[in-house]
């Protein structure tokens, strides 16, 4: 109403001084606003995200309070509320009433790249830490992370390469592509059989527009300092390698400087516990290539890593992992990649591209490179290769009769070729050779095996899979291809993948070519693997069945697996062996043991609080006929947001052939968790674990032969048992800095995610145990990681008996002889650094 009447005064016809003077005043007050107004648009706000100290002592603040909020904004990070300046030490509600039209709280402006690192930095948190058989994806998914792809020209590889991402959720992007543009992220979930799962997982690498075209540099480095074993795979079968030292300490360095949407450099050093010097890797690749109506993705010079299909036939990693299927975060991705990663026995180096056509996808390699073996010491010949950690040619009892280190030039070179059908459906072809220049003779009996013990091998009760040994391919041939080949191994085989609506059917087969006649005759060992995932809203199945001969010896197989090939034989008792060293043919074994079984896996969301997850497996170990049974449960109960439970419950049982099989054993295991998260991230966990093993009766052990068998042994048990109890915290200072903890009070086999480590450990007695992580992002483009961990244990006193009383002096007790008490302390350290950018 007020306008109203002022332009009612203002266009009246009738005038009186009365009135000019109202219009007078109206019109000086008018002005004024518009004066304050236009100067506070055109005054310049301080940015306290982004000021100098210079800046901000502009303001009307004291210089302490100027220090102060400096000092905050450094250390906390951007202010994105005008209210947290009151956490600030002198910063009253006064203060902030002056300072609100003279500042802005503009977020610092971050190029694209460093924006999205920036956003998703808890994912590459854990990528950069990652160790083991997905260790060489790491820098494929900080490329595609740093550079999204358009949604619009994804391809199958694309989409499989990427964590929780199935064949049916793939097939049904590329069936949503088929029907028209992906302009949004909505377009995308709304994708006929796209799991919500697989959505979360894709979404953060893809883009739905081409965007800027011009070229990017972008550099990642990794440097990672540790007193600890590596992290070989998440899994309680098969966690660490114990090195024979820890000093000097492990070092690793990686470095990736991709030019534009083409070039690409890579570098590693790597060394690790106990080994003086560094091992070197190298790679450069060019992308994206089109040359005569094909699509080169990846031509690569210096070393690669190679994998086809399930497995069976060709991958390249180091390591072991347990249960291995390709599905969920175990990762198995088709193709050739560059290769920095730790692996180093099985390393390739050479010349490798894929490429394809929408109808055939073609990869090829060929790789010359040295490899550590056991020679035999009467002619110099091979008797089988070696993974070591640490790489040396002294042994636990000195140095040994023949070296171990790049005593073996191998040339492998191989193909895979398949044939696209439909999107998600395909034929492919697979081969390789691997070219020796020494016989492969596997005369372990006298080379690895000690003279005194030569004949426990295959005899003994409690090494019942010694003819996974005796099967061990041996051979001796020259090629055409290369003058110094003195032996050979060929391996072809066959795979194949389909989706019918919401189910994946998966298989691959291979066979040795055993004779060396380039023909497959019934003689031929063979394995197989099928795969059939079912995929709902709610509710997954995932069932593997594998069949692995005995003599199909391929280093470079990796397929499902509970056990490493060489489990239950003589390496596993080191002490029968001519060198503790020569344990490595089993703890450092990346090949899949013999085995025919079938696995079954789901997971089922009950309820939006409830989720269960279940995985069986039974099999039969092809060395002795063994059966096992492993099946494990898994509950997370959230009754409200900030609390969850996790029950975690195992049963795992080897079956005996008889009533008198020394090697059955049941065992049974319960981890339950409760965590609470609380605000900015924070979290408190309590764990208890408990387990129990039952062996087999043995009479020796648990009856006093000197005795006659009367009196129980005061040694042996027919069980054993572990326990512990202990706590967690997680508190974030800001986004930028987080120290986590945890005390651990256990006794017994324990295994335990430490941040980022997967550790397993063992105590006879009481022991406590408790590490501290910190990690800070220094900018936008450091962080640092520190962690360490400190175990102790109570004294331990082992008690000696004389045999006998001659005189009776002491009826009916045991003389207390000798006593041995010692206590086991340990330390490690782990520093990681990285740099993006």
């Amino acid at each position: 109403m007020g306008n109203i009447t002022y332009r009612l005064r203002l266009f009246n016809s009738s005038y009186s001084p009365l009135n000019s003077t109202a219009i007078l005043g109206d019109s000086v007050a008018v002005i004024r606003i518009l004066v304050l107004v236009f100067s506070i648009a055109l005054a310049q706000k301080v940015p306290v995200n982004t000021a100098s100290l210079e800046d901000l002592r502009t303001l009307p603040l004291t210089d302490s309070q100027v220090s102060a909020l400096y000092e905050f904004v450094f250390f906390q990070g951007p202010v994105y509320s005008f209210y947290d300046l009151m956490d600030i030490p002198g910063f009253s509600a006064e203060t902030l009433k002056e300072l609100r039209p003279l500042v802005s709280l503009v977020k610092p402006r971050q190029e694209e790249t460093v924006s999205r690192l920036d956003d998703r930095y808890r994912k590459v948190e854990d990528w950069t830490s990652e160790e083991g058989a997905n260790e060489g994806l790491v820098e494929l998914w900080l490329d595609r992370l740093a550079e999204p792809k358009n949604i619009n020209f994804a391809t199958w590889n694309d989409l499989m390469v990427l964590q929780n991402v199935s064949p049916v959720d793939a097939v049904a992007v590329l069936q949503r592509i088929q029907e028209g543009a992906i302009t949004y992220p909505k377009a995308l979930r709304g994708a006929i059989g796209l799991s919500y799962w697989g959505y979360k997982n894709m979404v953060d690498f893809f883009t739905y527009e081409d965007g800027k075209k011009e070229d990017q540099t972008h550099i990642w480095y990794n440097l990672t300092y540790k007193t600890l074993p590596s992290t070989t795979s998440f899994d309680e079968e098969v966690g660490t390698t114990t090195p024979l030292s820890n000093h000097p300490g492990a070092r690793h360095h990686k470095l990736v400087t991709s030019f534009g949407p083409h070039w690409k450099i890579s570098l590693a050093a790597h060394r690790q516990l106990g080994e003086e010097n560094m091992d070197g890797k190298w790679s450069v690749t060019y992308r994206n290539l089109k040359f005569a109506g094909l699509n080169f993705e990846r031509i690569i010079l210096g070393n690669f890593s190679a994998t086809i299909g399930q497995g069976v036939v060709f991958e390249n990693t180091d390591f072991f992992s347990p249960r291995r299927s390709g599905y969920s975060w175990s990762r198995r991705v088709h193709g050739v990649f560059p290769d920095i990663s730790q692996t180093r026995e099985f390393a390739l180096r050479g010349l490798a591209f894929q490429t394809g056509t929408k109808s055939i996808q073609f990869m090829s390699f060929i790789s010359r490179h040295n490899r550590d073996a056991i020679l035999n010491i009467a002619d110099s010949s091979m008797a089988t290769l070696i993974a070591l950690y640490p790489r040396t040619d002294q042994g636990f009892n000195g140095l040994l009769a023949m070296p171990m280190l790049n005593t073996v030039e191998e040339m492998t070179y191989g193909g895979n070729a398949r044939f696209i059908l439909k999107p998600g459906t395909f034929i492919g072809l697979s081969a390789y050779e691997s070219l020796y220049d020494r016989p492969l003779r596997p005369d372990i009996a006298t080379t690895v095996i000690a003279d005194a013990n030569e004949g426990k091998f295959l005899t003994s009760i409690g090494n019942t899979a010694d003819t996974e040994i005796a099967a061990m391919y041996s051979s001796s041939g020259e090629s055409s291809f290369w003058d110094k080949a003195r032996s050979f191994r060929r391996i072809a085989g066959l795979e194949f993948s389909t989706v019918i609506r919401n189910i994946a059917l998966q298989g691959e087969y291979g066979v040795l070519d055993k004779n060396g006649d380039l023909s497959v005759d019934v003689t031929d060992p063979r394995a197989w693997v099928m795969s059939a995932y079912v995929q709902f809203n709610s509710l997954n199945l995932l069932m593997v069945y594998r069949d692995y001969d005995l003599e199909f010896d391929n280093p470079y197989q990796r397929s499902f697996s509970n056990y490493q090939r060489y489990k239950g034989s003589i390496f596993e008792d080191t002490f029968y062996l001519e060198d503790p060293i020569y344990g490595f043919l089993y703890s450092g074994q990346a090949q899949p043991q013999s085995e025919r079984g079938f696995y079954v896996f789901s997971r089922y969301q009950v309820h939006r609080a409830l989720v269960l997850t279940a995985d069986f497996d039974t099999w039969t170990r092809v060395a002795d006929q063994a059966r096992y049974y492993r099946t494990v449960v898994r509950a997370q109960y959230r009754p409200v947001f900030n609390v969850r439970f996790h029950l975690r419950h195992k049963w795992q049982k080897r079956g005996g052939m008889n009533a008198l099989d020394p090697s059955a054993f049941f065992s049974q295991e319960t981890i339950l968790r409760s965590q609470i998260r609380l605000s900015r991230y924070d979290q408190l966990e309590l764990i208890w674990i408990r387990s129990w093993v039952d062996f087999t009766s043995r009479r020796r052990l648990t009856l006093d032969l000197e005795t006659g068998g009367e009196s129980p042994s005061m040694v042996g048990s027919a069980g054993t048992g572990s326990e512990g109890i202990g706590f967690k915290v997680t508190h974030n200072f800001n986004e930028r800095f987080r120290i986590m903890g945890q005390t651990l009070l256990y006794n017994g086999f324990i295994w335990n995610f430490e941040d980022t480590d997967f550790r397993v450990f063992d105590s006879p007695s009481d022991a406590l145990r408790y590490w501290i992580s910190v990690f800070t992002r220094l900018d936008e483009h450091w962080a640092v990681r520190l962690k360490w961990t400190m175990d102790t244990a109570n004294p331990i006193t082992n008690y000696a008996f004389e045999p006998s009383d001659p005189i009776n002096a002491y009826p009916d007790q045991r003389l207390n002889w000798k006593t041995i008490t010692g206590q086991r302390n340990t330390m490690d350290i782990r520093l990681q650094v990285d740099y993006a950018f």
